[in-house]
Order: C-alpha cells, then structure tokens, then sequence
C-alpha cells in the first residue's frame, strides 16, 4: 500500500489504574514484561502507550494480536516474521507514544523539545546539518530545529532496521537519498515534542497522521 498511518496517542489516561491493568492484561507476554521492567510508573505507561497501538495495528488487519510473535533483528529492531507487507515502528516521549503502519520498511520518532545541548550535534551530526543549527537566530529555533533533524535521523534509522549501528553523522536528514521518505503531521499538539516518520523505497508515500486524545477502554 502507499499509504503510512501513524497513530498518535496522549498516554494520560494509562494513569488510572483500571485502565492501565485492563490493557496489559491483553498484552501479549513479551510486551508485558517489557512494560513492567521500567522502574517508574512515566515508562510504564509509555510503553504500554505504544503496544496498545501495535494491538490496535494488528487488530484493525485481522491478526490476532495476543498471538503475535514479535521478533527483533540483531540490531534489536522490532518485526513480524510471516509478514513481508506490514511494517511498524513504535516511539514514545513526553506524553506521547506512536505507532507507524506501513507496507514498506517504516521507522518514526517522537522528542521532547529542550533536550539538545551544543555537543551533541558535534558528534551526531552530519555538516550540512550543523550548519542550519548555525543560522538559527535564537535558542527557541535552534531547539525546534535540533528537534526536527533528530527526529527524522531515529526514523530513519528505524526504518532501515539498523538502529544506531549506523554513524548518525554520516547521512543527513535534511538532504534525503533517492527513495527515502520523510512525513511530518503538518498540525500537532502544541506539547514542545517533534514528531517525524520516514518510509524507505518506491514512490513518496501518503502520511496519515491520527490523534488519539484518549486511551480506548481495555
């Protein structure tokens, strides 16, 4: 398909306990674990967060979602052996997880603005990068920015089922190679959070971006 969907969703409501407990009850048991491995309680509702969008992924497709078999490559990058036409990708940060749906490799990213510091474009980041940070006018920009270009290198990253064994300075962001494609939603919360999706190969995709304000009952 040529479509992307990435679904979008605040994991406010995850803080009821009824709510959180009736979802990973469903959870299949290699996410459960993973949700309860997170020392506070802000990473376990994140990262039921996005496995509850997975769920909502395989279910809207006819898979049985507490049956499947997710798998991770050697670069720990998460699939669905069996599947060679659904692709997915899954973030969270801030208050916010994601989940990317695609029928080609897919990767997506969400960050908190805020978090850039001066070195660390230094060392990640390619030179045609650098030099946009080095024309923004003041820190509000150069944060915006630091955001968008990070974000799109993770998805990037993802998308190419590599992860950060790939030198982040080596490519950049903002000049993407023949059959690499960027999605960004063009209306987002105003949360101070950059969100990106990149798609890899063929022709540019459409990006459909979904805002879930509230979790669904469990």
């Amino acid at each position: 398909m040529n479509k992307c969907e990435i679904t979008c969703m605040d994991v406010s409501g995850l803080s009821d306990p009824a709510i959180f407990d009736a979802w990973l009850d469903r959870m299949p048991e290699r996410r459960r674990q993973k949700v309860l491995s997170f020392r506070f309680e802000e990473g376990r509702r994140l990262s039921l967060g996005a496995g509850l969008l997975l769920y909502l992924a395989l279910e809207k497709r006819g898979m049985d979602p507490g049956r499947a078999l997710i798998r991770e490559n050697e670069f720990g990058q998460p699939y669905l052996p069996g599947q060679p036409d659904f692709h997915f990708s899954l973030s969270h940060s801030g208050r916010w997880a994601l989940c990317a749906v695609c029928g080609r490799p897919v990767g997506c990213d969400v960050e908190q603005e805020g978090r850039g510091r001066e070195g660390i474009p230094k060392r990640f980041f390619h030179p045609e990068e650098r030099a946009l940070l080095a024309r923004e006018a003041d820190a509000a920009a150069w944060q915006r920015s630091f955001v968008r270009i990070w974000t799109r290198k993770e998805s990037y990253l993802k998308a190419i089922g590599k992860g950060l064994s790939e030198p982040m300075n080596s490519f950049s962001a903002l000049s993407p190679a023949p059959g690499v494609w960027y999605g960004e939603p063009e209306e987002a919360p105003k949360e101070g959070c950059g969100f990106a999706c990149c798609v890899i190969g063929g022709d540019r995709p459409e990006f459909e971006w979904k805002w879930l304000k509230d979790v669904p009952e469990g």
